[in-house]
């Protein structure tokens, strides 16, 4: 079997974010096995991808932008690096997915990275955005949630949890009446639970984070989550 066709679903996640928090990128970079993406060679082209893909400076996640980059000052491209690290690896390995963020005016970008596993960009907005910025990117990397808010959630996704929820339901066999309000419950529920806004604080779980925003006079704009393998 070729290296080509073989899975890489180990690796690392990397993040890097301008000094004016005006621009991020996260670069998550497959290998075979954990024993690879520890080793030097590996890490040699790996670390450095989230600062090169940074100077794309717009909103990208097009791999052949990246490719296409230099990867050092000798010319070669990121592409290239990979191939010659290839002559030195018996292992599949690969860039599988890259986003750089470009912040409005007025915004910035937080980050999180934690373990080289999970990163975490969010796009903030508002005076304070600066103090709040990393701490809501933790958030997301602890709770994971899915969208914004409500109004981001895709209304075929809500249709097929309405399906799903009702078809329980009706093998109660209550009354129609008394379905559409448990199902309405576990709609609101699953929103609530999958929607940033929604969710209670991770480090104040008796506050929303959407009040924690408000009180701050910020919002949040947009995030990345990049979770290795998933």
């Amino acid at each position: 079997e070729s290296r080509a066709g073989r899975t890489a679903t180990e690796g690392i996640v990397v993040c890097q974010v301008s000094p004016e928090r005006d621009c991020g990128a996260l670069v998550e970079i497959n290998s075979e096995t954990d024993f690879v993406s520890r080793g030097e060679v590996f890490r040699a082209f790996a670390l450095p991808l989230a600062g090169i893909a940074l100077s794309i400076d717009e909103d990208c996640e097009d791999l052949s932008v990246l490719n296409g980059l230099p990867f050092d000052d000798s010319g070669k491209t990121v592409e290239d690096a990979r191939q010659e690290m290839l002559l030195k690896i018996s292992e599949n390995i690969s860039i599988r997915r890259m986003t750089v963020i470009k912040a409005a005016s007025g915004s910035k970008i937080g980050s999180y990275v934690h373990r080289e596993r999970l990163g975490v960009m969010v796009e903030i907005a508002g005076d304070d955005s600066d103090t709040i910025a990393d701490s809501m990117a933790v958030h997301v990397a602890v709770m994971k949630p899915k969208w914004v808010d409500v109004d981001g959630i895709p209304a075929d996704v809500i249709e097929g949890e309405r399906r799903i929820y009702l078809s329980q339901a009706q093998e109660t066999g209550k009354p129609e009446f008394v379905l559409q309000k448990i199902v309405d419950g576990k709609i609101n529920k699953f929103s609530n639970e999958n929607t940033l806004m929604n969710q209670p604080y991770y480090d104040d779980e008796d506050k929303k984070v959407s009040t924690l925003l408000k009180e701050s006079g910020v919002s949040v704009t947009r995030f990345c989550l990049m979770d290795l393998g998933k």
